[in-house]
């Protein structure tokens, strides 16, 4: 790191976030002064107001500008998706023990006014309006999670190329050849029309935030008694004045416009895992060309280090449960390295090697970092990614081609498409500027609902009945059908989740769309749709199993004790489980530590796992989304198990109650590891 970095890296790290309200207040404004008029216009006109109003700053030293709030890794709060945690939570943010946020006593004020023309009126609220009561028990039993009701959606790669090879001012131009091109006998000319005027607004008030930067940048260099900083905040001022209005032509251009772009996803909506996908690739042409003309490798490595301490300024603030699971501020932009090209070629390169260096020098959680493998990688980039990793920083992620480009065809994506593959959020696959992959479906709690089969659906937790019964247990003669009354019970509640994403997929699209976003998704400019209203070229919904290896373990014990040895009956075990094991540890210890377990290499309980998956990728295909787009399955849990334990009782595998629910899904439950890494 160079000096000037040092100093802004501990300034940034040493702020505690604080909440604002500056957006939450102008977004009012702007609704109640478009009533009447189509949402996406509403949405479109919103975003210019944001843009157009919200405090901006240029910190000392800062190369690259621009950001949510006046301070950094400030949050702006959201009231068109939800802030009845906020509300809840007004006096508690700065007595967290995790995601700690200051509010001042000024912002509490503004918020509360806010709040009092949102109460009811947010995503959250016309939700929980439409979901039935058994839909409701499921959130408040964690059967399941639903990762977009109180939030945006986000969790997507745009096509951040196109705005720094052709600009904003390109973007209009095909807008406005869309726009001339309208037949007027067309029944959708009148929607098409609505959405062009949108994305017209959206551009221009991206160029007039832009503009705001380069004016500040103009008056500070004023006031600047320092020579070089004045010609740095000069330089500034003319690259504000250029990008992303026109297409950039140096890397400072290209870093400064990718960051703009990226910045206004994030205030536009409050999703998160907004992802820059393959940077080093996309990046790459203006690194090569700065170092033509002869601009120093230093300059442009500062330049990469200071976008890096931007990345870490965004932030969000979330409710306390979600803060105690999902802890350290996570925003979860995945910035992926490496891979292929589209011939299979390697696209390694300087940039991808810079990036590397970017992490390990600032030792920063954000951006997520991954990387792409494959047969042929060079060792030289393999081995730079794990001193990286030797370093204690957690990343890079590593994703593997040999297996990811054939998921990817799977899924429908062209062999080109395929080999273009990013990553977002955490881990998962999707195509960039292309697809609505709507990867917030949710998390199901399979553990949970084998704790509602067991007991015929009453919670022993809550003793709350849920209405979907198949029986006690104790009637059922054989291993058979047990295992039966439990899928049942899973594709009943699978149903459940499906029926409130689509409910939650429709309220977004319908009245929250964003119009910004969806410029830099193919697909939604020639069909006139915004990404949320389904116009992206590909799409889809994805909902996250978890707790597998705990039900492959618990049914493999039912199977083994309680029907082939049959030395428990069923009565005894549920005892035993609603008591947590009191007074029979001697049944734990045999469950925990006397059977085999999943993830083993042990074909009569691996297979019961597998099955299990089999039958639920087979039973979500018959589901559609709003969009028109599939339902996937995916199997990891992020940190959902650890929130879903504190809603699940005792299990089968001699887990004890609120005890960690397993890690992962495609390996052993933590501790069940005995025959190796694999």
């Amino acid at each position: 790191m160079s000096a000037r970095i040092k100093a802004l890296r501990e300034r940034i790290v040493a702020t505690i976030p604080e909440i604002f309200a500056d957006r939450a207040e102008l977004v009012t404004q702007s609704y109640s002064g478009s009533f009447g008029q189509a949402m996406v216009i509403r949405r479109a006109r919103a975003f210019r107001d944001i843009l157009t109003g919200i405090p901006i700053g240029i910190f000392p030293g800062e190369l690259v500008v621009g950001g949510s709030t006046g301070q950094p890794r400030g949050c702006q709060v959201f009231p068109e998706f939800d802030m009845g945690f906020v509300m809840n939570e007004l006096d508690t943010f700065d007595q967290r023990t995790s995601d700690r946020f200051i509010i001042a006593g000024q912002t509490k004020a503004r918020l509360k006014a806010v709040f009092t023309q949102w109460q009811g009126n947010s995503i959250a609220d016309s939700a929980l309006e439409l979901f039935g009561e058994e839909q409701k028990a499921c959130t408040m039993d964690l059967v399941f999670i639903l990762t977009a009701l109180r939030s945006g959606v986000g969790h997507v790669i745009v096509d951040y190329p196109l705005v720094l090879t052709q600009g904003l001012i390109g973007i209009k131009d095909r807008i406005a050849a869309l726009e001339a091109g309208l037949d007027i006998n067309d029944p959708d000319y009148a929607d098409r029309l609505v959405y062009y005027s949108a994305a017209r607004i959206c551009c221009d008030a991206m160029i007039t935030f832009a503009h705001r930067h380069a004016a500040l940048a103009k008056q500070q260099a004023e006031g600047e008694a320092d020579p070089a900083r004045k010609d740095e905040l000069l330089e500034i001022a003319r690259i504000c004045e250029r990008v992303p209005e026109h297409p950039a032509g140096s890397f400072s251009e290209a870093i400064q416009s990718f960051w703009f772009v990226h910045l206004a996803l994030h205030l536009e909506a409050n999703g998160h895992s907004m992802s820059p996908g393959r940077f080093d690739q996309y990046m790459l042409p203006y690194y090569r060309r700065d170092l033509e003309r002869g601009v120093s490798a230093a300059l442009l490595t500062e330049h990469l280090h200071a976008l890096w301490l931007k990345f870490f300024e965004i932030n969000k603030v979330r409710d306390k449960v979600s803060s105690l699971a999902f802890g350290g501020y996570p925003m979860f932009q995945n910035l992926i390295l490496g891979g292929q090209d589209a011939h299979g070629n390697s696209a390694i390169n300087e940039l991808s090697h810079l990036c590397l260096d970017a992490t390990a020098a600032l030792r920063l959680p954000q951006p997520s970092l991954s990387i792409r493998w494959f047969h042929g990688c060079a060792d030289s980039f393999m081995q730079h990614a794990f001193d990286v990793v030797a370093l204690g920083t957690g990343m890079p992620a590593m994703f593997n081609d040999e297996v990811l480009v054939p998921n990817m065809l799977q899924m429908g994506y062209n062999l080109a498409e395929a080999r273009n593959y990013g990553i977002v959020g955490c881990t998962e696959t999707t195509g960039q500027g292309n697809v609505e992959p709507w990867l917030t479906g949710g998390f199901i709690n399979a553990l949970k609902i084998l704790e509602l089969t067991i007991f015929d659906g009453r919670d022993p937790l809550t003793g709350r009945e849920h209405p979907f019964h198949t029986g006690d247990p104790a009637g059922m003669s054989r291993f058979e059908v047990f295992l039966d009354a439990y899928q049942k019970q899973l594709f009943h509640y699978l149903g459940i989740l499906i029926t409130c994403d689509n409910i939650l997929d429709t309220l977004h699209g319908r009245l929250c769309p964003t119009p910004f976003e969806s410029l830099l998704i193919d697909g939604c400019l020639a069909s006139g749709k915004t990404s949320l209203e389904g116009g992206a070229r590909y799409n889809a919904t994805t909902f996250e199993l978890v707790g597998l290896p705990n039900v492959a373990d618990s049914l493999f014990a039912i199977k083994t004790l309680v029907y082939e040895q049959q030395t428990v009956g069923w009565k005894e075990l549920q005892a035993a489980l609603e008591s947590d094991f009191k007074g029979r540890q001697d049944l734990q210890v045999l469950l925990r530590n006397k059977l085999a377990k999943y993830g083993n290499d042990t074909a009569a309980v691996d297979s019961i796992g597998s099955s299990l998956v089999d039958s639920l990728f087979d039973e979500v295909q018959q589901y559609r989304s709003p969009r028109g787009g599939p339902y996937r399955l995916a199997l990891y849990s992020i940190a959902s198990h650890a929130l879903f334990a504190t809603k699940t009782g005792a299990t089968p595998d001699g887990r004890s109650r609120y005890e960690v629910l397993a890690d992962g899904v495609v390996s052993c439950s933590q501790g069940r590891d005995k025959e190796g890494l694999t």
